[in-house]
């Protein structure tokens, strides 16, 4: 059916308990707005709704059940680690990568044997100018 008020009701029955006695409309608003959000329709007219692959209950600490709502699209949650790191960014241009950003030894257990504090400074040179290239390389592409 197509009626949101028909919809609530059926889910309202599935999820009648005394926890959600307060927040039952809430609930059952988010339930109906995560499927309409992730199903998909198949050729033929059929709809696929497979809630595990395509969304996620994600807690975020400091706010109330109030403030509980579905978003259409990616979440980014970022930890600030730095007191220099913003806090907001308008419109950001967001790269997704499938590799790791860091040195990459060799396959086989490499063992490097100093003789000099130098001869490790210059090791670090090279991991750190191989970080520094991919980054470049990375900011060229915007």
């Amino acid at each position: 059916t197509n009626s949101r008020d028909e919809m609530i009701k059926i889910i309202r029955s599935s999820l009648a308990t005394k926890f959600m006695k307060g927040w039952s409309d809430l609930a059952c608003g988010i339930a109906l707005d995560a499927v309409r959000c992730v199903h998909i329709e198949e050729k033929g007219g059929y709809k696929e709704i497979d809630i595990k692959r395509y969304a996620k209950v994600e807690k975020v600490p400091g706010g109330s059940i109030e403030e509980s709502q579905i978003l259409d699209g990616v979440m980014f949650n970022k930890d600030v680690t730095h007191t220099g790191m913003k806090r907001r960014i308008e419109n950001p241009r967001i790269l997704m990568l499938d590799c790791n950003l860091e040195y990459k030894k060799g396959e086989s257990q490499t063992n490097l044997e100093f003789m000099q504090e130098t001869d490790f400074r210059k090791i670090l040179e090279q991991e750190e100018e191989y970080i520094k290239t991919m980054c470049d390389e990375i900011i060229a592409v915007k």
